[in-house]
């Protein structure tokens, strides 16, 4: 896990570790910092009227991602973006970026290890809105038993889960597919969760897989790193 300088939360970032396998590589750039200046590729995919706050936190993003490939070796030129605006990363390589207005963070890992990885950032707010659109009838009983004062946090962080297991999905299904597609359930780390729709034939309901989630002070951190199909950890929670 990369450190430099942080932002408000420093201490618990500071001591912060997300649980991913040695072949993933993670990391994080905070408000405060100097971002790696961008590709002029990347520059241009900014809209010429971008403010200071979207181009802060897309520059915080790209550092973040070409950190964690250097890790990898291999930062091999800008990191561009699909018709769909998802990021196209080098070959053999699976990527997620996630930003906010202060905090960039990129998961990357070899393809040959993974079928694919998400993660996102989410900073505390008020979003009553989340309780109509995100969960499902399972997930609403287990937010309803929690203490009214965690509630907010606790549907804030669902999500960000379901936020980072879109993007781990979505490079290889290569369509949308909505938040109720997937299932989750709360674990002492985050959640185990389910594909409860037709989202990838790779993933039937029956095949569980991880999402870490941690709290930095007042941000959210989701991630996962899928188990590689076909390998010996087929079928494993990962």
């Amino acid at each position: 896990m990369t450190k430099r300088s942080l932002p408000a939360d420093r201490d618990r970032l500071a001591a912060w570790r997300p649980n991913i396998p040695q072949f993933a590589r993670c990391s994080i750039f905070v408000l405060g910092e100097e971002a790696q200046p961008l590709h002029s590729d990347e520059e241009a995919m900014l809209h010429p009227r971008a403010g200071l706050a979207r181009r802060r936190s897309f520059s915080l993003g790209r550092s973040a991602a070409h950190d964690a490939l250097a890790s990898l070796g291999r930062d091999t030129g800008p990191i561009l973006a699909g018709d769909m605006r998802e990021p196209i990363w080098p070959a053999g390589v699976v990527g997620s970026i996630s930003h906010t207005t202060d905090i960039g963070i990129a998961l990357v890992a070899p393809a040959s290890r993974t079928d694919g990885v998400g993660v996102d950032v989410e900073q505390r707010r008020h979003a009553p809105e989340l309780e109509n659109r995100i969960p499902r009838p399972e997930e609403r009983t287990w937010l309803e038993d929690r203490p009214q004062s965690e509630r907010a946090d606790d549907l804030l962080a669902l999500f960000s889960a379901k936020e980072s297991i879109f993007k781990a999905f979505f490079p290889t299904v290569r369509s949308y597919f909505g938040f109720e597609a997937a299932l989750l359930e709360p674990t002492t780390s985050g959640y185990v969760g389910r594909l409860v729709e037709p989202v990838s034939t790779e993933y039937p309901p029956d095949r569980p897989f991880d999402v870490g989630c941690g709290w930095l002070g007042s941000t959210v951190v989701t991630w996962l790193v899928l188990p590689k199909s076909g390998t010996e950890n087929d079928g494993q929670r990962g």
